[in-house]
């Protein structure tokens, strides 16, 4: 059972837009990317260098075509042993995406499944020339404004991940699997539940009421999957995605406390200072997408 450092707090990515929170890129890493999580999940591909990540407090190896698929709230870092630096693809994305896969069959929420399955895939060689066509694919598409763009990014990123997980099952225990399927741990749901609904008066004892556990139970559960408590966990939900309006829309401060479940500009300011160390117009002014300025 892994217990996440509650010293690690959530990074932000200003750059995904709070109507379709999806980002692509190609990263390099010369030397140390330092320890963080986040509540976005995220899959990247090792395209150069070599080296190896830290997930959760265990060493992975990566080199090229090694394929990474992190969990929202996984502590990780990475450490760069070639000449050269890493560079990999790299795609950050809301869990709502998977969840909205549903609409067509049984969806890709199977990729939520905690600590069972390994987090990395070394690829062969006909599924890594495919991932990386798919990213190419993605990098050009999301550079642009085509008519389709978020549908054709979200299909591309599903048929990505299922191509994935099918490879990285294949070397998978049937003691992890049944029936093709994998147990997901029950908190999950509810942690999709919270970010779907933020905005509203989210309680503790309503939640747990709503999915039939005891509150210290999923007070437990929540600290254990995100290293945060319950309240804990909703600010810092409710202040990513205030610190993705302020970025990215021109939405004056008191309509964002709204927007985003806080009660007042005044207990919103209090918590962002607390969270962030800066004031809310601080934050914008450092952040604003350059389209904004």
């Amino acid at each position: 059972m892994t217990v996440y450092p509650t010293n690690k707090h959530l990074t932000d990515y200003p750059d995904i837009h709070p109507g379709f929170p999806f980002h692509v890129s190609v990263n390099k890493v010369v030397r140390h990317f330092p320890a963080h999580r986040h509540d976005f999940l995220e899959f990247s591909l090792v395209i150069d260098g070599e080296g190896y990540e830290v997930i959760n407090g265990v060493k992975h190896p990566l080199l090229t075509g090694t394929a990474t698929f992190l969990l929202p709230y996984q502590v990780h870092e990475i450490y760069v042993e070639s000449a050269n630096p890493l560079r990999l693809y790299n795609c950050m994305f809301d869990m709502d995406l998977l969840y909205q896969s549903a609409e067509v069959g049984p969806g890709l929420t199977e990729l939520l499944v905690g600590e069972e399955m390994p987090p990395q895939a070394f690829l062969s060689p006909e599924l890594y020339t495919a991932v990386s066509a798919a990213f190419e694919d993605m990098l050009a598409e999301f550079a642009g404004n085509g008519l389709w763009r978020n549908m054709l990014l979200k299909l591309k990123l599903l048929e990505t991940l299922a191509r994935y997980d099918r490879f990285r099952r294949q070397g998978v225990s049937s003691s992890v699997q049944t029936n093709g399927t994998i147990d997901k741990k029950p908190v999950w749901p509810i942690i999709h539940y919270i970010h779907a609904r933020y905005r509203e008066p989210v309680t503790l004892s309503a939640t747990a009421e709503k999915f039939g556990l005891s509150s210290s139970y999923l007070s437990e559960e929540i600290k254990r999957s995100t290293g945060l408590g319950f309240v804990r966990f909703l600010h810092e939900v409710r202040i990513r995605h205030a610190c993705s309006l302020l970025s990215s829309t021109g939405m004056a401060g008191v309509d964002i406390a709204i927007e985003t479940g806080f009660g007042s500009y005044k207990s919103f300011s209090r918590i962002f200072r607390e969270l962030k160390g800066m004031t809310p117009g601080d934050y914008r002014k450092t952040h604003a997408i350059t389209s904004l300025r």
